[in-house]
């Protein structure tokens, strides 16, 4: 369904347009009035099953480096084309169009149209349109969560003055500029900044575990309409590490699908999941929250962490390896760190990819725990593990008692089979039968048998070319010399480019520093080994001394570091922390 299109018609049926720009026909309206009868809506739900294959006729994206169509690009002619950031030029979905997209997103059949508009009328009449029905979506949603979550009465956005503020805009928006033009299209701005602003308030009343909870487990599903509302809602408003939390789920959420067995599936490869998110920018006219000159290096350095967070997570043998390292805690943390730059197209794809695979690792490695042993032993093993953390670090609900639900038979065995720990372990809780292998005893080697081989061994090397010989020792030396050098005497080409050295020799505080360098409004300090002796309410103390002072040299976080660069502390507003020397060994 077209929502550009269905809300004229609300609107045309309700009287409050009489001249519209489309012609179709007529059709039943989606009520505005109480919330109930929007969630029963089409466009907000979807269907009881929507995890079904997805198709989708998408050419690569075309767009600007911001994502966002501009008023310059808008008034640009229709057959002018954009290159593409991937190196190369891509043929138009459409002859008219400078970028177009058919997903379906979210798993379900839904087909989402994207298509750029022709002139630069039509396109924000559309953006106009658009935004009124997003804001109408989120706030019905916002109103189940509050009735079924926070268990409070509801009290939905009086969206009357917006919507005459809308039909007034489209009434002149074919108009030529002048000032009855500019004064409606202020007041439609006025009218959705002010309903944006009052969702936004109620917003802070709903945890991220709210959110989740409800879009994951409401009958029928949201459709991938109403989950795209909450992705351009959350991404428009101004940065807050909740708002990123919540973006995080609801993206990650709609370009994956289940995959059974608590598992999930993406629906495209990285590189079209960055095409699609740019399209989406796009398409919601959403300017970066990153600054312009952002340098590149730092984006493709996030995106890098991400690939090798969810590396070290495949390659993890056990559950325990991944509890010891504190990889959850680090993952959130990670996300914590980058700010607005998780909101860049190429970041967010990895946090996307990066996501689904870890929490699949996360499923299978608990599996493997129940082939091991009991589920009572394994409850008992973890019940310390925050199901909370681990939900916020991978952007969706992982609970350990609902995975542990899952009847084992439904488990499949094909997986660990190879596991050779687990062929061998004693305590094997599995109705398919034990499998053994005989073990080779080692062959005891003769003292006699060590001389007659060295004997060998010493003939063979007589026989090798001298030349050759030489050669493989010469380059040997050569390669052991240039470790030495690159390891130990070369000094690293790292750039320090915004980097601050400081002194906190005029302080007290100097007595605990061996190196403090700013970048950003980040401070990383190196301790002296008699930090690490000191008690740990001191160490506390002197870390919050640390945060404070920056109000005079302009930092916000603090981390602080030991002499053999393991981060041991943290400060920022939100949070003070030290870290054991237990998490910083297994890391």
């Amino acid at each position: 369904m077209n929502i550009f299109e269905d809300l004229v018609l609300e609107l045309k049926e309700a009287n409050l347009l009489e001249e519209t720009f489309i012609d179709r026909p007529v059709q039943p309206s989606v009520s505005d009035g109480l919330d109930l009868d929007v969630l029963s809506s089409n466009e907000l739900h979807g269907s009881d099953e929507p995890e079904v294959e997805h198709l989708s006729s998408f050419g690569d994206p075309v767009s600007d480096q911001n994502g966002s169509w501009g008023d310059e690009t808008v008034e640009a002619e229709s057959d002018d084309v954009f290159e593409v950031e991937l190196n190369e030029p891509v043929p138009l979905a459409a002859p008219d169009t400078v970028e177009s997209a058919d997903l379906k997103l979210a798993g379900d059949e839904q087909t989402i149209e994207i298509r750029k508009p022709n002139s630069a009328r039509e396109f924000f009449k559309k953006r106009a349109v658009a935004e009124m029905s997003s804001l109408r979506m989120v706030d019905a949603i916002f109103s189940a969560v509050e009735r079924e979550h926070l268990k409070i009465l509801p009290l939905a956005y009086d969206d009357l003055d917006a919507t005459k503020a809308l039909d007034a805009f489209l009434k002149v928006a074919e108009q030529d500029k002048g000032d009855e033009h500019k004064q409606a299209e202020f007041n439609l701005l006025q009218e959705t900044e002010q309903w944006c602003s009052a969702l936004a308030n109620r917003d802070r009343n709903i945890s991220i575990g709210h959110l989740r909870t409800y879009c994951e487990n409401c009958r029928p599903m949201l459709s991938s309409q109403a989950m795209l509302a909450l992705a351009r809602f959350y991404r428009n408003l101004p940065y807050s590490e909740t708002v990123r939390g919540k973006f995080d789920f609801v993206i990650t959420r709609l370009f994956s699908k289940s995959g059974g067995e608590e598992r999930r599936e993406l629906l495209f490869n990285r590189k079209e999941i960055y095409g699609h998110i740019k399209t989406l920018y796009a398409d919601w006219s959403s300017i970066p929250l990153y600054s312009d000159d952002e340098d590149d290096s730092d984006i493709a350095l996030a995106a890098l962490s991400f690939e090798e967070m969810a590396v070290e997570a495949e390659t993890a043998r056990s559950f325990d390896e991944l509890i010891k390292r504190d990889f959850f805690g680090r993952l959130r943390l990670f996300k914590e760190s980058i700010a607005e730059m998780f909101f860049a197209p190429g970041v967010v794809a990895a946090a996307i990819d990066s996501n689904v695979r870890i929490g699949n690792v996360y499923v299978r490695l608990i599996n493997r725990e129940r082939h091991r042993q009991d589920v009572d032993s394994i409850h008992s093993k973890y019940a310390e593990l925050d199901d909370q953390t681990v939900s916020e670090a991978v952007g969706r609900s992982l609970g350990l008692m609902e995975i542990l639900r899952i009847p084992l038979e439904d488990i499949p065995f094909d997986e660990y089979e190879d596991e050779a720990d687990l062929l061998h372990e004693e305590n094997f809780h599995t109705s398919r039968p034990f499998i053994s292998h005989p073990v080779e005893e080692p062959v005891a080697v003769p003292v006699k048998g060590v001389a007659q081989l060295a004997r060998r061994v010493k003939e063979s090397l007589l026989e090798v070319n001298r030349f050759l010989l030489v050669g493989s020792l010469v380059l040997i030396a050569l390669s052991a010399g240039l470790y030495i050098w690159a390891n130990y005497y070369a000094e690293p080409g790292v750039s320090t480019a915004g980097v601050k050295k400081l002194s906190f020799q005029d302080s007290d505080l100097g007595q605990f520093v061996k190196m403090a360098k700013l970048s950003g409004d980040t401070l990383y300090i190196v301790t002296q080994p008699t930090f690490e002796s000191l008690p740990k309410d001191q160490k506390s103390e002197i870390l919050v001394r640390f945060y404070d002072t920056g109000n005079e040299r302009s930092w916000t976080k603090v981390v602080l570091m030991n002499t053999e660069g393991r981060t041991i502390g943290f400060a920022s507003a939100s949070r003070n922390e030290l870290y054991p020397k237990e998490a910083n060994s297994g890391s």
